[in-house]
């Protein structure tokens, strides 16, 4: 019994717990940190629930373990549930009576039904839609109507209770059998009493009295009408602010079947009001006769097996509400896309097409938003979008259209770069390295000097090679001018005939003290200042091979002035 309950317990738990997961991953737009903190909280809820399960023990009608008779799993017919009075004479001491329509199942006491379906539902949960109610009464035996209607509050009372069991209201049968002439079963249900005549057909109310054997038993169920409706339906369908008002299926009512008490509820009514008594009589029924079987056929197109009663129900509510709220979710997280990339599409809208900078970052958003929709339209759009709503291939075709409409920016107008010249590199050498004080004749030792000093002075076509010669201020203006041009013309001569160049490759000055580069007042300044300087400066005409055209200047220098400056 108890895998029974455990079992359905865990397959409803899962379906419940699948159908949130899949509301909170694919729908709900929250974090992944919200969503996994949920899916912990779910998971640790199904474990507690399952576990629960577990250590439930169901309980059974009389508080022990007893095992009830009930019909096989493969019958579709109503399981009637009988309570109230005079039941051992209807049952003859069995539990269980089966027809080829249905079941009447003994349950004693009206407080214990909703334990007896509780205990049925437990061992075979799939016959919660087969189970009904008949309450039997007989006001020959009950001396006070207070208890009568206080046995029928109780009706009410466990009818709401296995209503919350079961999760819907069972059929209730009110059956009734008083005493006098002897009547067939008579069914109430609806406006159209119908007669049940053993082994004969069903006949209309109407159609059964018209014989004049039926006459005689015309005030006595007239009175039982009376007495059902004034007193049995008065309190089942009372209003109540606990319990709701019951109204029955199917009334049964026969009379002689059962013997008159004296002072009983059902003789003092019949006395009062039709002043007929009958004398006390004992009725042997048989057991066919002793239960209105007609009912069941009426009772069959509200029976059928459904499975796992009430938490089935629930899991299907659940999923039906996830369902509902999926499509919600869905359709705000698509409001949601059409705000977004609407908003990029006003953006867009407000820029003029020559503010350039702006205009370029929103066509930048748009064709981010226009990729992601070719993405969802090749791979399929995420399932929060889905379900219907999703407005892809409208939203691509207004952003294709928004960025066809751009407008590049014009080519901006070269501006010519101003052609950079360098200044030209100048060699400078110490004219004490290279001469004897006052002489313009190159030491012995001066040719190593010359070659490292003037490994970057090359040759070539349109570049002069200026050589200019410099002294301190000691002596004469004009000897000194004299001795920077002499030396200036010996760096001259041995370039000239060590690199076999050209002599039109040459231009030879001499400054004298004219052009000092330090203070002359010092030892050191004087040094600077004897010098011999060596540079090359563009000229068109200069050092060119006859018939080549003259080669543009890469430019060491400019002039002899700049040179200097």
């Amino acid at each position: 019994m108890r895998k029974s309950v455990i079992v359905p317990v865990a397959i409803h738990t899962l379906a419940g717990s699948a159908a949130l997961l899949w509301l909170l991953w694919y729908f709900i737009p929250v974090s992944h940190v919200s969503k996994s903190l949920a899916t912990v909280i779910l998971i640790i809820v199904a474990g507690w629930t399952v576990w629960k399960s577990c250590r439930y023990r169901a309980p059974q009608a009389d508080g022990t373990e007893t095992s009830v008779d009930l019909p096989s799993l493969d019958t579709l017919g109503p399981v009637v549930l009988v309570c109230g009075d005079g039941l051992e004479a209807i049952f003859q001491g069995k539990q269980l009576r089966k027809t080829a329509q249905g079941w009447w199942y003994r349950a004693g006491d009206v407080s214990r039904l909703t334990d007896i379906a509780r205990n049925i539902l437990v061992q075979q949960p799939r016959q919660a839609g087969q189970l009904s109610v008949m309450y039997a009464c007989l006001p020959d035996q009950h001396q006070d109507e207070a208890v009568l209607r206080s046995a029928l509050k109780t009706l009410r009372q466990q009818v709401r209770q296995m209503k919350s069991l079961t999760g819907f209201a069972l059929p209730v049968v009110v059956c009734c059998e008083f005493s006098g002439p002897a009547t067939p079963w008579v069914i109430v249900r609806g406006d159209s009493p119908v007669v049940c005549p053993p082994d004969e057909s069903p006949q209309a109310l109407v159609d059964w009295q018209q014989t004049e054997n039926n006459l005689v038993v015309l005030p006595v169920l007239s009175q039982a009408f009376a007495f059902i409706r004034e007193t049995l339906l008065d309190e089942l369908e009372k209003a109540d602010r606990l319990t709701p008002p019951v109204r029955p299926f199917a009334v049964t009512l026969r009379s002689g079947a059962t013997r008159q008490e004296p002072q009983s509820v059902w003789s003092q009514w019949l006395y009062l009001r039709s002043c007929l008594q009958f004398p006390s009589v004992v009725v042997v029924n048989e057991v066919a006769s002793r239960f209105p079987d007609a009912v069941l056929p009426l009772l069959a197109p509200f029976a059928s097996p459904i499975q796992g009663g009430q938490r089935t129900r629930r899991v299907v509510l659940l999923m039906w509400l996830c369902s509902l709220a999926a499509l919600g979710f869905s359709a705000t997280n698509n409001r949601d896309l059409i705000r977004q990339m609407s908003s990029d599409l006003q953006r867009w809208s407000a820029i003029p097409m020559n503010h350039y900078v702006p205009k370029a970052q929103s066509l930048a958003a748009l064709k981010k938003d226009a990729l992601l929709l070719e993405r969802w339209q090749r791979q399929g759009e995420p399932q929060r979008y889905s379900l219907g709503y999703y407005p892809g291939q409208r939203l691509w075709l207004a952003l294709q259209q928004a960025i066809d409409t751009y407008v590049p920016p014009p080519a901006p107008k070269l501006v010519p770069v101003p052609k950079i010249v360098p200044v030209p590199k100048i060699v400078r050498l110490d004219s004490m390295s290279l001469f004897d004080s006052g002489k313009a004749l190159l030491k012995d030792g001066s040719t190593k000097i010359l070659v490292n000093a003037l490994v970057g002075i090359k040759a070539k076509p349109g570049w002069l090679i200026v050589v200019s010669g410099h002294t301190d201020n000691t002596g004469s203006v004009s000897l000194n001018q004299s001795l920077s041009l002499q030396r200036a013309e010996s760096v001259r001569n041995w370039m000239r005939d060590t690199g076999d160049v050209p002599g039109s490759c040459f231009a030879v000055q001499g400054y004298g003290d004219s052009r000092p580069i330090a203070s002359n007042d010092t030892p050191d300044g004087r040094a600077h200042n004897r010098r011999v300087e060596i540079s090359l400066v563009p000229q068109a005409d200069a050092c060119r091979i006859p018939g080549e055209k003259p080669a543009s200047p890469d430019v060491r220098g400019v002039s002899t002035q700049e040179m200097e400056k």
